[in-house]
């Protein structure tokens, strides 16, 4: 496994999350001076990047593990940050919906500790849940940054949200050991499967 912030060895799939990690410090600056447009418009960039890094490394081959980690540790330090503006810019929706949100933060910090002593590292299976979840919640705060809060993305967010932790902590009590790019539970169990097959066979 490469290590992980050895910036002089990136290609460019793997400096695109590297830097939407390093504008988290300032996306926090802008919260806590209240600019809210402008942490909107680098919430429209990071939105618009995270899905370039991806189409970058499958087009030119620059697909590797830590930009995988790298990806999916820039989405939750942004993530991290956007409950920081919720709190801040809409605390009467914040407030209301507290349980919800703490119950998604424990649950994701059970599932990344889970990962911590099984593996070492974060798990980072990129499954679809995943993906779909990332997705739901870069939506939600680009547009709670612009419009304010719409409930029926935040009920998205969170059911989304509830379900990719559920399914990672699942992959990770089967999996022995770390891999990247596990589609979800489903197809785990079907390779899995298949794999017993294959050794009755021979």
């Amino acid at each position: 496994m490469k290590p992980l912030f050895k910036v002089q060895d990136y290609n460019l799939a793997e400096w695109i999350p590297f830097l939407r990690l390093v504008s988290v410090p300032f996306v926090l600056v802008l919260i806590g001076l209240e600019i809210r447009l402008l942490v909107a418009f680098i919430y429209f960039v990071s939105f618009c990047t995270d899905a370039l890094d991806g189409f970058v490394a499958r087009t030119f081959r620059m697909e590797t593990d830590r930009r995988g980690r790298l990806d999916s540790i820039a989405d939750e330090f942004l993530l991290a940050a956007g409950v920081i503006g919720l709190y801040i810019f809409e605390p009467v929706f914040f407030a209301e919906n507290s349980s919800w949100i703490f119950t998604v933060i424990g649950l994701y910090i059970f599932q990344l500790l889970f990962a911590l002593i099984r593996y070492g590292t974060y798990s980072s299976f990129h499954t679809i849940s995943a993906r779909a979840a990332t997705v739901v919640q870069a939506v939600f705060f680009m547009s709670m940054f612009f419009f304010g809060p719409q409930p029926w993305l935040f009920t998205a967010m969170i059911g989304l949200s509830l379900l990719d932790s559920l399914e990672e902590v699942a992959l990770i009590a089967r999996l022995p050991q770390w891999q990247a790019h596990v589609n979800g539970i489903f197809w785990l169990r079907k390779a899995q499967r298949a794999g017993n097959q294959e050794e009755i066979h021979h």
